[in-house]
């Protein structure tokens, strides 16, 4: 099944609304025009990224919430383990390492990088920093194909090509800046400066 990313998003908020609800109220059913109404979005486009993955709802019912966030689950491959590699201990990179919700989607850091002589071989967040000269045989020995970018943008580019010719196929890249990657390699950027930007923008 390959889905648009549009479709990719909405599934995930409709995931986040389902599991923060339940949390505070257990429901055993919802409508597509509860969550609309509750996400702002068409309840026919909610019936329609249902349908696509299998969920039928039932007349005047709606649907199971269970069944909805399996099929989400499944769909998304929260409940498959990604081993992944996180390059570049700043304070961005050590503050994702703390971060406790990783692994119920499924993303289990294995091991964190750093081209800094000061920082290999210091304990942060309970792992033991490595050398991005070891990077390429890491990825080899345990098949990792996930790469957590977060370093100076002035090497981000270098260290994606070492990355795609050892077989990273998705990167998730924190630096300021577009990378380059082969056609079957998946970059999904998080700019802050973007987000930055446009809440600015709107604050002006």
């Amino acid at each position: 099944m390959q889905l648009k990313r549009v479709v990719l998003e909405r599934l995930m908020r409709y995931h986040r609304f389902l599991s923060q609800t339940t949390k505070i109220k257990p429901i055993q059913t919802i409508t597509s025009a509860q969550i609309a109404e509750a996400l702002d979005i068409d309840p026919t486009q909610v019936r329609k990224d249902f349908g696509a993955i299998g969920l039928m709802g039932i007349g005047r019912v709606g649907y199971q919430v269970e069944d909805v966030c399996c099929a989400i689950r499944q769909v998304m491959g929260f409940d498959h383990e990604n081993a992944a590699v996180l390059i570049g201990v700043g304070q961005l990179g050590g503050a994702l390492l703390t971060y406790p919700g990783f692994e119920k989607y499924g993303l289990m850091i294995e091991a964190v990088f750093d081209s800094d002589p000061a920082k290999v071989g210091r304990r942060k967040a309970g792992y033991t920093i490595r050398s991005t000269r070891t990077l390429k045989q890491y990825i080899r020995n345990y098949n990792i194909r996930l790469a957590i970018l977060c370093t100076p943008v002035e090497v981000s580019q270098t260290l994606t090509d070492r990355l795609t010719s050892t077989g990273i196929k998705a990167i998730w890249n924190f630096t300021p800046t577009s990378l380059n990657v082969p056609a079957d390699v998946l970059v999904r950027n998080e700019h802050i400066s973007l987000g930055l930007s446009e809440i600015a923008y709107h604050l002006k």
